[in-house]
């Protein structure tokens, strides 16, 4: 239930950025579904965190336009790289979960460059210079990102405690 709530809620996301974007003129840069994505590597099980970042991944698929699969893998890969980062830092913070959702975003937007310039045509190729307009939508969003945490809590404690692990 919690990976469709979680995919429903990167599509609100990401409209809002959409019409956010739109009165702004486009100059601010902003990925708050990749918070998602950092808030599931800290507070979610493994299999659910898993599946809601590939849901997660496939909103921004349709969103974004770029080729079917790609920032599924790349969420689910910044999931995994988010998790192991997690388990080794006390990520609680709000400091702390600021920085690794503007490392989520680095890494979902470098990651989506260099792979469209490893298999894309030449001719179509994005530039390196796009990392900078990366690194602005990673500061913009970290620095969003306690705010829709608190938010994210408060929808966690709605949809109410995990079920119990199977056994055997």
């Amino acid at each position: 239930m919690k990976p469709l709530a979680y995919a429903a809620l990167a599509l609100l996301l990401s409209a809002l950025e959409a019409a956010l974007l739109a009165q702004l003129g486009g100059g601010v840069p902003l990925c708050l579904a990749a918070v998602l994505v950092a808030h599931l590597a800290v507070e979610a099980a493994m299999v659910e965190g898993v599946v809601g970042a590939a849901a997660i991944g496939y909103v921004l698929d349709l969103v974004t336009g770029s080729p079917k699969g790609l920032m599924t893998f790349l969420a689910v890969a910044a999931f995994l790289l988010a998790r192991a980062v997690a388990a080794a830092v006390d990520l609680r913070g709000r400091t702390a979960f600021a920085l690794l959702a503007g490392a989520v975003v680095l890494g979902v937007d470098a990651g989506a460059i260099g792979l469209a310039r490893l298999v894309g045509p030449p001719d179509a190729r994005p530039g390196w210079g796009l990392l900078s307009r990366a690194l602005a939508e990673a500061v913009v969003t970290g620095l969003a990102a306690p705010l829709l945490r608190a938010a994210l809590r408060r929808l966690d404690g709605w949809l109410g405690a995990d079920a119990p692990e199977l056994m055997g």
